[in-house]
């Protein structure tokens, strides 16, 4: 079990986050997001857990296994024997992006099985990346010009599938271009992850849940005005208004952009106004 509290999680993260993307663990800062919500998480079963994956998976391949056939041999592991699948029947629940608990029932959302697969390959040296496709993301196979769906059963897609998937996800409104199969940094992939997280926690009104989610993301990618903005407006949802105006002073600390400026400047009067009506 843990000896982590939520606080020893966040600082872990922070640690993670602003090492050299070659030495960010991906699956350990994934850990770590999950230890915010579950502070008992055992964070070094899970890795184990995963490292039993690829040390069953290299039983079945050999050390010259072209890089198709590794892949497939991956994806044929994770989603015929072990099981893994997209969770469509209960999608919008956290767990599905806690990577405890995607190991644990085995679903989770595309983000989430992905990460799965990427760890399970990084592993076993082959070449893969996440990509982001407009609300779906799946995994490039790095030295094959193909891609894999880890929310679909592992379905491998050729690039023209991948333009189809598109087409349906966008209901036929979004033109293609091949910037969506820009490989996603290992931060973007861990940004979009507590993006995820930040919106199933504000559509529930968990506030509290939602502004760790934020701060996390601010981690990664410090400055962002909308992340002040969002903190802030979950803050005053829980009429925490000195903790919004805080946190919107603080952006304007490093706002280069005057008319963001003036209009975060104004939406702080908006929260003194409000508190004063507390008192």
């Amino acid at each position: 079990m843990s000896t982590y509290g939520s606080a020893d999680f966040r600082t872990l993260f922070t640690q993670t986050i602003h090492k050299p993307e070659e030495d960010l663990q991906l699956d350990l800062a994934a850990l770590y997001i999950a230890g915010e919500e579950y502070p008992e998480i055992d964070v070094a079963s899970h890795l184990a857990e995963l490292d039993s994956f690829a040390a069953q998976i290299s039983q079945s391949v050999g050390e010259e296994t072209a890089p198709a056939d590794l892949a497939r041999a991956i994806a044929a592991y994770l989603f015929d024997e072990v099981r893994f699948h997209g969770n469509s029947d209960d999608y919008y629940n956290p767990d599905n992006s806690f990577l405890n608990r995607v190991l644990a029932t085995r679903t989770g959302i595309p983000i989430a099985l992905s990460l799965v697969f990427l760890e399970v390959a990084r592993r076993l040296g082959l070449r893969c990346s996440g990509v982001g496709l407009p609300g779906h993301f799946i995994v490039g196979l790095d030295d094959l010009g193909e891609y894999l769906d880890p929310f679909n059963a592992g379905t491998i897609l050729s690039i023209s599938d991948c333009h189809n998937l598109v087409r349906r996800m966008s209901a036929g409104e979004m033109e293609w271009t091949d910037e969506f199969l820009t490989p996603c940094t290992k931060y973007d992939i861990l940004f979009r992850m507590l993006n995820n997280l930040k919106a199933i926690h504000m559509q529930a009104k968990e506030f509290a849940k939602a502004v760790g989610d934020i701060q996390r993301m601010t981690i990664i990618s410090p400055g962002l005005p909308s992340l002040y903005q969002e903190q802030a407006w979950c803050h005053a949802e829980q009429q925490e208004f000195r903790l919004a105006i805080a946190t919107l002073e603080t952006y304007l600390d490093t706002a280069n952009n005057p008319n963001d400026a003036q209009r975060v400047k104004s939406q702080i009067d908006g929260l003194w106004a409000s508190l004063s009506k507390l008192n």
